[in-house]
């Protein structure tokens, strides 16, 4: 039946193929998708991706692919021809790339000229119970009066502070990092550095509606930023401890060079999976 875009007015007939982890991010800015019907009507295949580099006159625009499914090769025909014809063209898409721990998926982009090879996954696992086990953690015995969880901030003062993230380049795993709201994120186990009034630090955390917690942004500044930023990983932690249970995941991203650094000296052996990255010149 030919793969068609997906908009708010049929976003939630993908539930059940996306999950409600992706559909909640459909709702967010540089987030785009494309979708098939059987013939008798019914959702059977979906393309996700995100645009990077929108907002960034100095940066190519390019695009991760972020899920590709469906029940039948002509499916999976369509919704790359779309993607291509309309998404690649219109947003001006200079390099697409993914990364899939679905086989599947990164073969459905192979065939249609994406590179494809395996290796550990940027995405780390692991439980509360294991992060609440970290040394660094435990050393922690009482947090300084200047870190403190999000919810302590007023909406005037988290703006500032994000405002001063962008300014100096730190926008996380966040391309959309400027205009989420405060809300958007865990409030009661994000953590923040208040100095002389001054929201100096700040380690923002998304929790998916699934359940799946997710450190997004880490920044720090001024003369005790490397310290500060171990303090509010540890403060998260065991405020996470307060309010989740120990099986609750925890999925750390370190494409950033500067993250996987510090992800390697506070998490010692911890591992990704086995995953298929690829990429294609638009």
């Amino acid at each position: 039946m030919g793969a068609f875009e997906i908009s708010e007015d049929n976003l939630e007939e993908f539930t059940e193929i996306l999950g409600e982890d992706i559909i909640d991010d459909m709702n967010r800015d540089f987030f785009r998708g494309y979708g098939t019907r059987d013939d008798a009507g019914n959702i059977n295949g979906a393309l996700i991706y995100e645009v990077k580099g929108l907002d960034d006159d100095d940066q190519d625009t390019v695009s991760r692919i972020l899920f590709v499914k469906s029940d039948t090769a002509e499916g999976h025909a369509d919704l790359h021809e779309i993607y291509q014809e309309e998404g690649v063209k219109d947003e001006d898409i200079t390099k697409s790339f993914y990364e899939f721990e679905d086989e599947e998926m990164a073969g459905s982009c192979e065939k249609v000229g994406f590179s494809k090879e395996s290796k550990e996954s940027e995405i780390v696992r692991l439980t509360l119970k294991d992060a609440l086990e970290f040394d660094f953690v435990n050393k922690v015995k009482k947090v300084p009066d200047y870190i403190d969880t999000l919810d302590s901030l007023s909406v005037t003062q988290f703006r500032s502070a994000i405002k001063n993230c962008v300014f100096n380049g730190q926008n996380g795993i966040l391309d959309d990092l400027s205009s989420l709201t405060m809300g958007w994120y865990d409030t009661a186990i994000s953590s923040c550095t208040i100095t002389d009034d001054e929201v100096n630090g700040l380690f923002l955390i998304r929790t998916t509606p699934s359940g799946i917690v997710i450190p997004v942004l880490l920044y720090a500044s001024g003369a005790d930023n490397v310290k500060n930023l171990a303090l509010m990983i540890a403060n998260s932690i065991k405020e996470a401890e307060k309010k989740y249970s120990p099986d609750t995941v925890i999925e750390v991203h370190r494409a950033r060079k500067a993250s996987a650094a510090l992800i390697k000296k506070l998490m010692p052996g911890i591992k990704g999976k086995s995953a298929f990255f690829g990429e294609r010149t638009e």
